[in-house]
């Protein structure tokens, strides 16, 4: 009994835990197990197996715990999914507003450029220039 009623109490310290800092600790179980099914049949695994164990009141303990995590599983986590989806959206959405993207810009020709400047004069003035001349790709090409 002592055993049991230690798993229960330690159970319940982090529920409170959780609550108090409100962190997202099943979010290590999801990252462990990668998916929300593969989650809820471990929690519930872990349940029906203290049980078999003789643990009761662990067990018990951890069912109402359950209830809370599977609830953040299965309904929190996939609104925040959705909110997260149409930031994206909205982000890729903006990549073709003409008043927000540079590319769109310049396709219009509303928004220019100087054409880059060499600064420093070069040591060599044979240097290949683009495009080439008919000349030099003559020269080049043999």
């Amino acid at each position: 009994m002592k055993k049991d009623l230690a798993g229960a109490l330690i159970l319940t310290g982090i529920f409170v835990f959780m609550l108090a800092t409100r962190t997202k600790a099943p979010a290590l179980l999801q990252e462990m197990s990668g998916s929300r099914s593969i989650s809820t049949i471990i929690i519930l695994g872990l349940i029906a197996y203290a049980y078999e164990k003789g643990y009761h009141l662990t067990a018990f303990i951890g069912a109402l715990f359950s209830v809370y995590l599977l609830k953040m599983f299965w309904v929190t986590w996939p609104r925040s999914y959705e909110h997260e989806v149409h930031l994206h959206i909205a982000q890729d959405r903006a990549r073709f507003d003409p008043s927000t993207s540079v590319d769109l810009q310049f396709a219009n020709k509303s928004l220019t450029h100087n054409l880059p400047v060499l600064l420093v004069k070069p040591l060599f003035h044979d240097l290949l220039v683009f495009p080439p001349s008919t000349e030099t790709l003559t020269e080049m090409s043999g």
